[in-house]
């Protein structure tokens, strides 16, 4: 991999990998930086940051106990374009409330999340749990463990139940009974047409986890959990041959993904297996110039604005001399708190293979 150099057009390195056909590609990633505010276009920051050369958790954790929130931006090859929102929700001119909704929309498409203050679960025997009223927030982080999810390891006690989707939120019960469910945390970041109502807090059979709902965020899904780790011939626990889950309804698994799975006939998908923004948070392309309104993300309560309309223009000579590339966009990461804006683009050249290497006698790239 190239060294990252900083100059007017960006900063710039170059990966290997594969595209979507399996092919052999080196990938020039041109990353830059821009402020943003209400009804602006972005603009080009001062200075561009560096690649995010790891996965940085929330709380300056590690993937034992925490989240991602800035995942690393050195993957060579996205079919589609992540767009992430690394944010908190904020209450109408600050007045703490017990609920919100919150809001992204660009390309003609709206994600909405419902954002309920902390609460936690009371068990009733013979009854479905109760839940009690929501503590009243100002602000709260938007982070997928605070999303549905997590684990229950006093039902089963021989085999701890970790939720498939999402190992670190909130919710997860197996067994109605009080040392599991008295005090169990409620998720605070749910899609409003998906609750987590009473009647679905004990999931009973784990084989039945796949019913519980989806979590719901904007920012990254780690690539450990389901349906990303599928991507690559992975499969949960609890999970039959034959189980149609609601990923595989939304066509982001191939059908019979868990019999082929089982039979190791699971092609990966190495290309798909780098997006990893929220559900409904993958787009196909985006215009360079693309509007985008963010609800409820910012003290303002709204804030409206374009990306920045500018592409870089890409080229690169592996030896026979300077190719222009397609270029395509990556990854837009958007922090409202610091009014902040970075977009990764990304040329691909196909190559040969690796028994070729030998014969490259450049590796060059030029960003205008």
């Amino acid at each position: 991999m190239a060294s990252a150099s900083a100059h007017s057009s960006g900063i710039v390195e170059i990966a290997p990998g594969r595209n979507e056909r399996g092919e052999h590609v080196f990938c020039v990633l041109v990353k830059r930086s821009y402020r943003i505010a209400h009804r602006q276009a972005a603009a080009r920051a001062e200075v561009d940051q560096p690649f995010r050369m790891i996965d940085e958790y929330f709380d300056h954790g590690d993937p034992e106990w925490a989240t991602v929130a800035h995942e690393s931006e050195l993957a060579p090859y996205k079919p589609s374009v992540d767009v992430v929102v690394v944010g908190k929700a904020y209450a109408t001119a600050g007045a703490p409330t017990q609920q919100m909704q919150v809001s992204v929309a660009l390309a003609g498409r709206e994600k909405t999340l419902l954002v309920t203050g902390d609460r936690q679960c009371q068990h009733r025997e013979g009854l479905a749990p109760g839940f009690s009223d929501p503590q009243p927030f100002a602000e709260m982080d938007l982070r997928y463990d605070r999303a549905y999810g997590g684990q229950d390891p006093k039902s089963l006690p021989d085999i701890p139940f970790f939720y498939p989707r999402n190992f670190m939120g909130k919710g997860v019960a197996l067994r109605n009974v009080a040392e599991v469910i008295d005090g169990l945390a409620l998720p605070n970041i749910e899609d409003p047409d998906d609750l987590l109502t009473p009647e679905r807090v004990v999931i009973e059979d784990p084989k039945r986890w796949h019913l519980q709902p989806l979590p719901q965020g904007y920012g990254w899904r780690q690539r450990t959990w389901y349906p990303r780790c599928a991507l690559l011939g992975s499969y949960p626990a609890f999970l039959a041959a034959g189980t149609v889950t609601a990923e595989e309804r939304l066509g982001l698994l191939p059908q019979n993904h868990v019999a082929l799975a089982k039979q190791s006939r699971l092609a990966p998908f190495e290309a798909h297996f780098a997006n990893g923004a929220s559900l409904g948070m993958i787009f196909t392309s985006l215009q360079a110039d693309e509007r985008i309104t963010l609800r409820g993300l910012s003290p303002d309560g709204l804030i409206d604005f374009r990306l920045p309309g500018d592409t870089p223009k890409i080229g690169l000579d592996l030896g026979p001399g300077l190719k222009s590339l397609e270029t395509r966009m990556h990854t837009v990461s958007i922090r409202p708190d610091d009014l902040a804006l970075d977009i990764v683009w990304r040329g691909a050249q196909v190559y040969p293979g690796y028994q070729w290497l030998p014969k490259m006698t450049r590796l060059h790239a030029e960003v205008q």
